[in-house]
């Protein structure tokens, strides 16, 4: 153990008082300061938008007298998380309008009054500079970093000929690599601890960014999945020096690796699978016609009702009295396919008898809302696509630890693509909540569906929109496999260091 302990220290002080031990910390303490700068007032913004959101819509929310009338709206909170890893927060939707007949979905191109709703900047330079945060910084220049740590740890002790005087003192080879690897990781971590400490004073500085427990366990998970990945190139380092006889030749193709993993192979995969996508992805204008035929079917079973019934002509079915008259506003988009609303004005109410007009509303509106789940299935079709083709190239681009990496912070950060996809399943699962909440108070055939004559619709109780935050053990549970990834690497790695060290030949 002393043995192991005198490697350990003497691999540690032969790297913190080189050059490239301070320049490492400034260029990582700089580049996560500005980075963390940039993203607290970009995190700000964004909940200055979201409290104005959700301000108006409570304000909106007082102005609906009529059941018909109500269009809730799910907000997405920003994620203070974001700050480490921005991924999917200026990605997509922030809010989605909850509208019975109308389907929850994503197109790649505006559609008019679409349910989903983007606010925000959508300037292109903008989201691409917002892109470098803290887990950016870590990807690209810790793993530099443990390269320039690694590179010369064998060949150059070999080129200096330190390593055959090692050697000859009797010193077992697989206590000289686990020394190694021990003294070079401990030189690295300070260098993440002190950039995740910065990281943490200037967000605290915000006076708006508060972590709570829950939060504060992902921080320590996201630093303790850091530490993995710079122990992956690490090892990969000491693994090309103990396969190399010079330290230049060690350094030239550990950068050649290094530029390839972090950087070529990911946009290499997007690009090809954008080019050939396993599953093709049919335009979204053909989905249009599928959609518009369910509300074809509708206005069929809608009107087969009302004949079966005897009120094919409501304007005659219903007794009115003298000056009253029953207006039809159609107010339906069949040139995007996607929804029909129709809403229906009673001048003089009080001198109608409405008895046919709210058991028809009591019929057609529930068929409406089964219409625009049937549409809702269609029309999500594209996204499910390109769903299935980007897991796909998430699958290809973990072969690079780097962007495995990227993954496993996203998911443990929540700011991945699959929290952004439970945000929108959220929506649909409260748009399915507000239709139970109308049906157990009979709204759809009440009066106050679309006249308030006898008082306004009664809303106090109406369901709000929670999207809750995973728990630590949810988020470790959903970045396992990812995790999983980087500590096989580490082991493989570690074991081909082994391995070859100990076969190595000094002359």
């Amino acid at each position: 153990m002393s043995t192991l302990w005198l490697v350990i220290q003497r691999e540690f002080v032969s790297n913190v008082l080189t050059s490239r031990f301070m320049i490492g910390i400034v260029v990582c303490l700089l580049s996560t300061a500005v980075a963390v700068f940039v993203q607290v007032d970009d995190y700000e913004k964004r909940l200055t938008g979201y409290n104005t959101a959700v301000r108006e819509a409570e304000t909106e929310a007082q102005t609906w007298e009529l059941y018909s009338k109500i269009k809730p709206k799910a907000h997405r909170k920003p994620n203070p998380l974001g700050i480490f890893n921005v991924g999917t927060e200026n990605f997509g939707a922030n809010t989605v309008t909850v509208e019975l007949g109308k389907p929850i979905f994503e197109f790649n191109f505006p559609i008019w009054a679409a349910p989903t709703q983007k606010r925000g900047s959508d300037n292109p330079f903008l989201a691409m500079f917002l892109t470098v945060d803290v887990i950016f910084i870590f990807k690209f220049v810790l793993s530099a970093l443990a390269i320039l740590f690694a590179y010369n740890t064998i060949s150059g002790e070999r080129e200096d000929g330190t390593l055959k005087l090692v050697l000859s003192n009797a010193i077992p080879r697989d206590t000289i690599v686990f020394g190694k690897y021990l003294g070079g990781m401990l030189s690295l971590f300070p260098i993440v601890l002190m950039s995740l400490i910065v990281a943490l004073l200037i967000a605290f500085s915000s006076p708006v960014i508060a972590f709570d427990g829950n939060d504060i366990l992902h921080i320590v998970a996201i630093f303790g999945v850091s530490l993995l990945y710079v122990s992956t190139w690490y090892l990969l380092g000491l693994v090309l020096s103990v396969w190399t006889r010079q330290a230049a030749t060690t350094l030239i193709l550990s950068m050649f690796i290094w530029v390839i993993l972090t950087s070529v192979h990911s946009n290499v995969v997007a690009f090809a699978v954008e080019k050939f996508p396993p599953l093709p992805v049919k335009h979204e204008f053909t989905f249009f016609q599928p959609a518009a035929e369910v509300w074809e079917q509708f206005r069929k079973e809608r009107d087969a009702y009302r004949k079966q019934r005897g009120y094919e002509d409501l304007q005659k079915s219903i007794s009115w009295e003298p000056e009253t008259i029953l207006r039809l506003v159609n107010t339906s988009s069949m040139s995007g396919g996607y929804f029909i609303v129709e809403s229906y004005e009673v001048t003089n109410v009080s001198k109608a008898d409405t008895t046919i007009f709210q058991e028809i509303l009591g019929y057609q509106e529930q068929l409406r809302v089964e219409a625009a789940d049937k549409a809702e299935k269609i029309l999500n079709k594209p996204a499910e696509e390109r769903e299935r083709n980007a897991k796909f190239a998430d699958a290809l681009s973990r072969i690079s630890f780097a962007d495995t990496y990227h993954f496993a912070v996203g998911t443990i950060a929540g700011t991945d693509r699959q929290r952004y996809n439970d945000f929108i399943e959220s929506s649909r699962a409260y748009k399915r909540e507000i239709v139970a909440y109308l049906k157990d108070k009979k709204a759809f055939s009440s009066r106050a569906w679309f006249s308030n004559d006898k008082g306004n619709a009664e809303l106090t109780d109406l369901p709000v929109f929670q999207h809750r935050r995973l728990s630590i053990s949810e988020s470790l549970s959903r970045a396992s496999m990812d995790i999983l990834i980087l500590l096989a690497w580490n082991i493989v790695l570690f074991m081909v260091a082994y391995v070859s060290f100990l076969r190595y030949d000094l002359s």
